[in-house]
């Protein structure tokens, strides 16, 4: 999972210098397209640590049923 979560800043992380600093020039649609992919990138970031939020809770909270 650590891994998971890693891959996900690096990539986000690459994104961001990417558009910061472009190692070729990019069309219109390609910088939307870029955007989108870091929001989407993003987006599963913040889903991921909810949801392990909620798998260690529940990993550690004893239930007999």
């Amino acid at each position: 999972m650590a891994n998971f979560k890693q891959s996900l800043l690096d990539a986000l992380e690459d994104n961001r210098l990417e558009m910061i600093m472009p190692s070729r020039e990019y069309t219109d649609n390609e910088i939307i397209w870029m955007r989108g992919y870091n929001q989407a990138l993003e987006d599963m970031l913040a889903d991921y640590d909810d949801d392990i939020e909620i798998a260690i809770k529940n990993a550690l909270t004893f239930s007999l049923n």
